[in-house]
């Protein structure tokens, strides 16, 4: 009798796990929709005010942006992941050391990398056909203010505080939309519309030491695994530089070979096509923490994982069906009636873009057991991608075909590996399998 009234009131531990995914994934899908919102109103608002011509440089510079912040973006899922194992050995004197070394190395290494994206803005700049190094230099400021954000929202997730991260995402965004509707509405300039993301990213800086104030009043650990952490984060630099190359590789080139008009019409669908990114980001947020809590209790991770996955490829309908029925009058919803080129490019450009975000989860989900032998797919597809790009890339829908062949082939490819036997570099101690 007491244990059926037990199970009644409290539910099997399945049932409760199920529950706490179910209420972060909502709270995250909500958060996240919101911070997408407002950011993709921003990027709209942005390319309707430059106009066709510099709409490209916008986009170029924000893509080259976010390639370097998603290939360091590891920097998030590794303070996360350690977070999330201290935190389940209540060592929050841990979590401080971990979050102070953190910060502390990304300042320093981080401005410097700053300098060095600086001087790179100048080649940088030509190749890409700007007329001026500012948007590159304000891209390169923009992935170091990112990287030490990066730490402290790394901690959240870690401790599972997706309050405070989903009130930190959506803060940074409404920031962003109001500085740049200003400066837009005065500067009519590239530079004004990536100054937003500057201005916005150092004040949600100021907002997320105040979210950690009880992280940073903690007493350090004397010690923490600073051989796992670098050994973890290598092999999940080069999975996200990967993953950075398939997300930004086919704007730039197109920015590097077509003239403006082409280039701002694919700029339009390209930022149309990564609004969906809204999809996979509460999952991306979620799963890695997840993950490598089951792991720490020793628990299978399969069916969580496929899960996930398939409530993202439920999701995917959404996008799709829309762009299939009505591209033109999507574009004229969103004010973008001049980009009218870009609307055959929609559905093809964000089937792509979903394929990735699909390949990248089932990657994430192997980061976060320590399994990296599925870089072995992911670094031959992405030479293959440049390989391909370089041969043939006579219009914007051939760069598109040539994306969506290498995405599908990367999950093909992924499938397979998930049958393939442990190699010795991706069996050690006691991870685990997707099997």
């Amino acid at each position: 009798m007491q244990e059926r009234t037990a199970n009644n009131s409290g539910g099997s531990p399945i049932d409760n796990q199920v529950r706490e995914e179910s209420k972060h994934s909502i709270l995250l899908f909500v958060s996240t929709t919101v911070t997408a919102l407002l950011s993709f109103g921003y990027s709209l608002y942005a390319m309707k005010m430059l106009g066709p011509m510099r709409a490209a440089d916008f986009v170029a510079a924000m893509s080259v942006a976010t390639f370097f912040s998603i290939a360091l973006g590891p920097i998030n899922g590794t303070v996360a992941k350690f977070t999330t194992g201290y935190a389940a050995a209540n060592d929050l004197g841990s979590v401080a050391r971990l979050q102070r070394l953190a910060i502390r190395n990304v300042f320093r290494f981080g401005g410097i990398g700053f300098l060095i994206g600086a001087v790179l803005a100048i080649p940088l700049s030509s190749w890409l056909q700007y007329q001026s190094i500012f948007p590159l230099v304000l891209s390169f400021a923009i992935v170091w203010l990112t990287l030490l954000l990066s730490v402290a929202r790394g901690v959240l997730r870690g401790l599972q505080r997706f309050g405070a991260y989903s009130i930190n995402t959506v803060t940074e965004a409404l920031v962003r939309l109001l500085v740049g509707v200003g400066l837009l509405s005065i500067w009519t300039t590239t530079v004004s519309g990536v100054m937003a993301f500057v201005v916005a990213l150092m004040v949600i800086l100021i907002i997320s030491q105040v979210q950690m104030a009880d992280i940073w009043r903690q007493f350090e650990s004397p010690g923490i695994e600073s051989d796992a952490i670098i050994r973890y984060l290598k092999p999940m630099c080069v999975m996200m530089a990967i993953t950075a190359g398939f997300d930004n590789m086919d704007m730039l080139a197109v920015k590097h070979l077509f003239d403006p008009d082409a280039a701002g019409a694919y700029g339009a669908a390209f930022t149309l096509a990564r609004g969906t990114s809204v999809l996979v980001t509460p999952f991306n947020i979620i799963l890695l923490p997840l993950v490598a809590g089951l792991q720490a209790r020793k628990a299978p991770v399969k069916t969580t994982v496929l899960r996930i996955c398939g409530y993202f490829v439920a999701l995917c309908a959404i996008p799709l069906l829309v762009f299939a029925i009505c591209p033109g009058k999507v574009l004229q919803l969103v004010r973008l009636d001049a980009f009218s080129d870009a609307a055959p490019l929609l559905l093809p450009l964000t089937a792509a873009r979903l394929l990735g975000h699909l390949n990248g989860l089932i990657a994430l989900s192997y980061a976060a057991l320590g399994r990296f032998g599925f870089l072995k797919v992911f670094i031959p597809a992405l030479i293959t991608e440049v390989a391909l790009l370089a041969r043939w890339h006579d219009s914007n829908m051939t760069v598109i075909l040539v994306a969506l062949f290498v995405q599908a082939g990367t999950l093909m490819a992924l499938a397979a590996y998930s049958k393939w036997p442990r190699s010795a570099d991706d069996s050690e101690d006691e991870r685990f399998d997707l099997n």
